[in-house]
């Protein structure tokens, strides 16, 4: 099966039917918005109210009014570029309330085919729109509405004089009509400001993507940990099992997408987990719930093999992961001095180590160890999401690797945790109390690969480094100098330089990693989706009573 697909095949796919584009509809509509708000200030020139014509059939709305219906209309243009459902009900209910009124004589009637056309075709498109209203967006904007109403009319009773008998005409306040009222002069004016910030409200609601699903249960994240432990997983494929994600499964439940949806975008992290048969069935089963709940789709840590299976149009490389293997890895001649020196420096100062199973740790050795995490954050809290499994020495990993370091007192000093990642092992956590020993990093990855080598792993993922590729050159155009420059500079806080040089030393290969994702018109909320996942807070660990999410294959065995 041809894992390749054309951006056309991964919409059919994922809808069932070959997406046409809306932008026209998208166009039609803004320009609709700008009719109706250009003679809503009031130094617009005359002229303006004869285009403003063509869409109301009458005089230029009032200025509130036609600002509100302008900005609202505007609002549902990008709706129907995002295709949903709702942005297509409100401009047929338009082209219908402007039909009824051309027929009823309160509108120019020349307008009646006009409308009668724009009310065909819009319901020939229907098809197109495949985003649904959620229903819990639909119910806050029902709950919106009446409490806009209840809080008008009550107001308009104890505030604005307005009397029982003609209630009726706060809608007409609210509406922005201009039509007269009873009651105190500011009222109209308030009522129209509230009906304006009202409707937009509203169509903000009805036009919002789904919320966030809540995470997997632990029946689905059992399910992931086999297909992590499968052969063909990546070496990103053990941090699917984060508790904060939500998964989609290939029709034949042998890969899945593990994801989680932040400010309307669904950050898929790294590749599908499972048979790589099945990657470009997870992918669409992942599309085709993006587009059914209206979440923007993307990618955080993709491989370049998998870039045509995700099917999205814009690709970003941001940085390489950090590949060692095993296989190949010797700590002899002169390229590995530096870590040859850094090891022994820890020899010389007594430093002790230890690998083992996480699940073989004893509660004293464990709270130690979390207290040597603390410490080496400085009291943080833990953060990341790519390539970080949280959890951390819970339990809930029982088949993780632990390596610990202990100083001459047999206290520990380090430790990091490494997981099971297809055919090899990933590092999850690497840390280190301040001031202890230098090199006791170096000789827990040093051990670590020889650990790997010894059962037949055949890779060791360390981390990732941003900007690999500014930093590994010295042939940097003026605008790459300057960059580099910056990176040297926030070096202190992002530590990207210094992280490269620190793997650098153990003569790694690197694997690219992208952004995907499916239009620049999203970057703004992809941007601030992935700065709050990367460096937003990792809920508190807590102690399992069972292990409860245990790859099928041990680390510990050849």
């Amino acid at each position: 099966m041809s894992l390749v697909r054309t951006d056309e095949a991964a919409q059919t796919a994922a809808s069932g039917v070959p997406e046409r584009p809306v932008w026209p509809i998208a166009l039609g509509t803004l320009l609709v918005a700008a009719l109706v708000a250009m003679p809503a200030p009031a130094q617009a020139p005359p002229w303006l109210g004869g285009p403003a014509r063509l869409v109301t059939g009458g005089a230029p709305l009032a200025p509130a009014h036609a600002a509100a219906l302008g900005l609202a209309l505007a609002i549902v243009a990008r709706g129907v570029l995002l295709r949903r459902r709702a942005a297509w009900c409100g401009l047929m209910l338009l082209a219908v309330l402007g039909l009824l009124s051309a027929l009823t004589g309160d509108g120019e009637p020349w307008r009646v085919p006009l409308l009668a056309a724009v009310l065909g075709g819009l319901w020939l498109e229907r098809g197109r729109f495949s985003v649904p209203v959620h229903p819990e967006r639909g119910r806050a904007a029902v709950k919106t509405g009446a409490l806009l109403a209840v809080v008008a009319v009550s107001g308009s009773l104890l505030f604005g004089g307005v009397s029982a008998r003609s209630v009726g005409q706060v809608a007409g306040g609210l509406g922005s009509t201009g039509a007269p009222m009873d009651g105190a002069s500011w009222l109209p004016d308030v009522l129209g400001l509230a009906g304006a910030a009202g409707l937009l409200v509203l169509v903000v609601i009805l036009l919002a993507p789904a919320p966030a699903p809540p995470p997997a249960d632990e029946a689905d994240r059992r399910r992931v940990a086999d297909l992590v432990a499968h052969p063909g997983s990546d070496t990103l494929a053990p941090f699917a099992l984060r508790r904060d994600k939500a998964y989609a499964f290939s029709p034949d439940e042998r890969a899945a997408v593990g994801y989680r949806v932040l400010f309307g975008v669904a950050v898929a992290g790294g590749d599908p987990v499972g048979d790589p048969a099945a990657h470009a069935g997870a992918v669409d089963s992942f599309l085709a719930r993006c587009r059914t709940a209206g979440w923007r789709p993307a990618v955080l840590g993709a491989s370049g093999g998998l870039l045509p299976v995700w099917g999205l149009a814009r690709t970003i490389g941001y940085g390489d992961e950090v590949v060692v293997r095993p296989g190949g890895f010797s700590m002899s001649g002169r390229r590995m001095r530096n870590v040859r020196q850094a090891v022994q420096r820890t020899v010389n100062a007594g430093v002790t180590t230890r690998i083992l199973l996480e699940r073989d740790l004893d509660a004293d050795l464990r709270e130690r160890l979390l207290d040597v995490a603390s410490r080496s954050l400085g009291g943080a809290a833990e953060r990341g999401f790519a390539m970080n499994l949280d959890e951390l020495l819970t339990g809930r990993h029982p088949g993780a690797v632990v390596a610990v370091a202990y100083d001459e007192d047999k206290e520990p000093i380090a430790f990091q945790r490494y997981v099971a990642a297809g055919e090899g092992v990933s590092l999850d956590a690497m840390r280190r109390v301040p001031g202890g020993p230098n090199g006791v990093n170096e000789r827990l990855i040093a051990e670590m690969i020889e650990y790997a080598a010894d059962r037949g792993h055949g890779v060791v993922s360390l981390n990732f480094v941003p900007f690999r590729a500014l930093l590994d050159t010295r042939d940097r155009t003026p605008l790459e100098r300057v960059a580099h420059r910056a990176l040297h500079l926030l070096d202190p806080w992002i530590a990207a330089e210094s992280l490269f040089l620190f793997d650098r030393k153990f003569g790694p290969s690197y694997k690219p990693r992208h952004v995907v994702f499916r239009s620049w018109l999203d970057v703004a909320w992809l941007a601030a989706a992935l700065f709050t996942l990367e460096f937003g807070r990792i809920r508190p660990v807590q102690r399992a009573a069972s292990p409860v999410t245990e790859p099928a294959r041990d680390l510990s065995r050849p």
